[in-house]
């Protein structure tokens, strides 16, 4: 929406926000109850939720009717049912989504660290925000709807690392802007791992569909994934109890980077564009498994091992006292074919 049609489009729509605007209200049954959400409509096809209580990802979006984001059998739960044991208390908290963030201090698999046992992602995922807002600006002539809040993963005698996260959903592209910048607001040298575990579900994701990407290698992270290597780009139906497999693309080429998938048969395509060098690899999750049907294209510091791993291989990256450092990435939604064929030109 343009600035310079507002005062002509309220003739016929007297609330502008019936076309592109933001909700703000609370959930009222179930395991996701007292939870603050954002609605969020761009009027040129992105529907999508924010949770507050969840810091600030994003459980749903659709795309002009096509479901895009995962959403498996956990569903929306309130970050307070959360009990960190190892793999489980994520995995029964993670509803999937269109982004789980994993980090801040740890990601990746569970395991020890400097004798600390650590969970599965870390708990950003179950902190809730603070100093919420939402509002609409203009961008130029352009309507542009944003969230921001701010996370923090704190303990006694340990780390105090802020991450500050804005969201802009543009209402003349499809494309959403989420830029973070984690801050250590602590006296000690900290560990930073983040995951930006991006997620799509069916329709879009469904047999036939395929994912490019932007980076000239890939390497299986599992026997089972490097028997599958060949067939890494090709979405599959699911199969009763099929393993994950997962695939780290690396080596960036000129230009920005990216990963897309593209179901032909709808005609759509997510693009995920992110900062290669602020994230060195791409990790994708292909879960062809019945039941838990799922692809991740997700941005991370340094794989999806255990810290003590990132550690140990000289990938574990750090902040400074006072440091800050800024993570940007751009969710794009596409019809345009034109475009689309681009993307592919460039994989």
């Amino acid at each position: 929406m343009k600035r310079s049609q507002e005062f002509e489009l309220r003739k016929k729509c007297g609330d502008p926000n019936a076309l592109c605007g933001i909700k703000d209200y609370v959930f009222n049954d179930g395991p996701a109850r007292n939870m603050r959400a954002f609605d969020l409509k761009n009027g040129s096809g992105i529907e999508m939720t924010v949770l507050a209580d969840r810091g600030l990802d994003i459980p749903w979006l659709s795309f002009k009717g096509h479901n895009i984001s995962l959403l498996n059998k956990v569903s929306v739960r309130s970050p307070y049912l959360y009990q960190e044991a190892e793999a489980y208390g994520f995995l029964r908290q993670f509803y999937g989504g269109l982004l789980t963030t994993c980090g801040i201090t740890y990601a990746g698999g569970a395991g020890e660290d400097e004798g600390r046992k650590l969970g599965l992602h870390g708990p950003f995922d179950n902190i809730p925000a603070s100093s919420v807002c939402a509002w609409s600006e203009y961008d130029g002539d352009d309507k542009v709807l944003c969230v921001s809040g701010e996370i923090r993963e704190a303990e006694v005698f340990g780390p105090n690392m802020v991450m500050k996260r804005t969201m802009k959903l543009d209402t003349e592209r499809n494309e959403l802007h989420i830029k973070d910048v984690v801050e250590n607001q602590g006296y000690s040298t900290s560990p930073l791992m983040l995951v930006y575990h991006i997620n799509f579900g069916y329709p879009i994701l469904d047999a036939g569909a395929k994912c490019y990407f932007s980076t000239t290698e890939v390497a299986p992270r599992t026997p089972f994934a490097e028997e599958g290597l060949h067939n890494y780009q090709l979405m599959e139906e699911p199969g009763i109890e099929r393993d994950e497999q997962c695939y780290y693309h690396t080596g960036h080429t000129e230009g920005e980077a990216f990963a897309m998938l593209h179901n032909e048969n709808l005609g759509i395509a997510a693009v995920v564009r992110y900062d290669k060098e602020v994230f060195p690899m791409m990790c994708q999750w292909k879960c062809m498994r019945a039941g838990d049907y799922a692809l991740g294209l997700e941005p991370c510091t340094c794989g999806v091992v255990n810290r003590s791993e990132c550690r140990e291989n000289g990938t574990l990256t750090y902040l400074a006292p006072g440091e800050t450092r800024e993570f940007n990435i751009t969710i794009e939604l596409t019809d345009d074919a034109a475009r689309i064929e681009g993307y592919k030109a460039r994989a």
